[in-house]
């Protein structure tokens, strides 16, 4: 019996693999094609990245990060910034730690917004951050990562929305005030995200009226401009 190979054209960006080029399929063990989806295919390539917010500090014990009262464009909880390449935001997984939300009207909000104009400067009065490669041993993510931001930066320009969620406490004819009863968690997996050209940002807030705290992490992809066209 004779034996066929099956090629297929590339039409994926990869630093190894050029379009054009012609790969042998990948099949699993089951004579299944394998098709990575673009997160895979980023993750892969070891161009996405986790920022972890918030600590583990040893055994059970974790220390979480204190958001704001409220929104303030200038003193953001989550700062992600390139100055060259292209930013793509993957997913964005927050819980709420603690949250004294007991009184009518409290409120507790999440909100992320895509800058395509600025880099944050380097410098900024906040954490400093590591982001992770999520290909262990990959290259480290070449641009900046800050949390808690403590000192005015120049204000993010807000071209996209990228996320946003908001609780509140909200009174029953003439219930008594109460705790609020519900876990706040806020998950989302960009499907079809926005692609951010360097200089650029992503800028997230988690602030509520008795300043919550919380952890979580963001994960995106940074990629050179040589990846893309030329627009």
């Amino acid at each position: 019996m004779s034996e066929a190979e099956l090629y297929g054209e590339v039409k994926q960006l990869n630093p190894d693999i050029k379009s054009g080029d012609r790969q042998k399929l990948a099949i699993s063990t089951l004579a299944q094609l394998f098709t990575a989806n673009w997160h895979e295919r980023l993750i892969l390539a070891g161009r996405a990245f986790t920022l972890d917010l918030g600590t583990i500090t040893g055994g059970t014990d974790y220390t979480a990060l204190t958001g704001n009262a409220a929104i303030d464009h200038d003193q953001p909880e989550i700062v992600v910034a390139a100055d060259s390449g292209w930013l793509i935001p993957m997913e964005i997984d927050i819980g709420i730690a603690v949250d004294d939300m007991d009184a009518y009207d409290d409120i507790t909000e999440i909100f992320f917004i895509g800058d395509r104009t600025t880099a944050v400067a380097a410098g900024a009065t906040a954490t400093v951050e590591t982001a992770l490669n999520c290909l262990d041993g990959g290259d480290a993510f070449n641009g900046r990562c800050y949390s808690i931001v403590t000192a005015d930066i120049t204000d993010p320009t807000a071209a996209d929305i990228l996320a946003f969620k908001s609780w509140q406490l909200i009174q029953v004819a003439s219930e008594t005030a109460g705790s609020a009863p519900f876990v706040k968690t806020y998950h989302k997996t960009f499907t079809h995200p926005r692609l951010l050209a360097g200089p650029c940002s992503i800028v997230g807030y988690v602030v509520g009226t008795n300043t919550p705290t919380f952890m979580g992490s963001v994960t995106f992809a940074h990629i050179p401009t040589t990846w893309m066209p030329t627009l």
